[in-house]
């Protein structure tokens, strides 16, 4: 008996762990990720508005809830280098009006190298 009650709450802590794994990343504000210093890691919810080759224009977006984000009007320039590992989605997705979650570096003020991207356009929305 004493085991099965081991083995439950092994179990409860395991499903636990999972779901905190499966849980969105949280993104940045705009004032936080103004106020970001070189060399500080990053995770921002953006709008794609252009990719030239390595470059990505995009606009910053608010968290609002899991599936619905904000423009904040904030302009930020991404280094997208071919190599960046996608969770989810491909560089062929990162297409005018795409929304993902970039995992990046400051480099200067409204810059960033991106190190992993997320594609968010079809589970969010943007009003």
């Amino acid at each position: 008996m004493k085991h099965i009650a081991y083995f439950v709450l092994a179990m409860a802590a395991a499903a636990d762990v999972a779901r905190a794994q499966m849980a969105p990343p949280m993104p940045m504000t705009a004032a936080q990720f103004a106020s970001s210093t070189t060399g500080q890691s990053v995770t921002l919810a953006v709008r794609v508005d252009r990719l030239a080759r390595e470059s990505l224009d995009a606009e910053l977006l608010e968290r609002v809830s899991d599936a619905l984000y904000k423009p904040t009007g904030k302009r930020v320039s991404l280094y997208v280098p071919v190599e960046t590992s996608f969770v989810m989605g491909s560089m062929s997705d990162l297409k005018p009006g795409a929304v993902v979650f970039v995992y990046a570096v400051t480099t200067t003020a409204a810059h960033a190298d991106v190190k992993k991207i997320i594609v968010l356009t079809p589970y969010v929305k943007v009003e």
